[in-house]
């Protein structure tokens, strides 16, 4: 278990694509997750609660890159406990190509296979088959790899 901080605030007046751009400044600038939801607030207007996931250090310049960067006027934070499942990235070899995974355990058993994603999708271009059969390759090669 470890403790991180949550960060929260609420955006009704900025134009949806520039969240893009703030997502991309949160996570270059070191948060463990970024998210958005959509949400309904006074008057009946449409919103969106951006989300940020940080360690204590980082409190600051979230909150610096929220105010400057959205129309957000305030910003509420919070400590969160988090577990999270021991994790490696490994790379599998598919027919010659090379390919990325995460492997998430949990009490020393494989609870997820995630292949990557850009890996996956530049396969399937070259090659015509199929994205989800990439992604299934994928895994199941990495679930060989760590049960063989």
């Amino acid at each position: 278990m470890e403790t991180l901080w949550q960060l929260e605030a609420n955006i009704d007046d900025m134009n949806p694509q520039n969240m893009e751009y703030v997502f991309s400044r949160i996570l270059d600038k070191g948060a463990n997750d970024v998210w958005a939801m959509p949400m309904m607030m006074k008057k009946g207007r449409m919103a969106s609660m951006l989300c940020v996931l940080c360690r204590r250090e980082l409190l600051d310049d979230m909150m610096e890159i929220i105010v400057k960067e959205t129309t957000s006027i305030g910003v509420r934070f919070f400590p969160v406990s988090r577990m999270a499942c021991d994790r490696v990235i490994t790379t599998v070899c598919i027919d010659g190509r090379e390919l990325h995974c995460k492997v998430c355990r949990y009490g020393g058993q494989i609870v997820n296979i995630s292949a990557e994603y850009d890996d996956c999708r530049k396969a399937a271009e070259a090659t015509g088959i199929p994205l989800k059969e990439w992604q299934r390759k994928v895994k199941e090669a990495a679930y060989r790899q760590f049960t063989e």
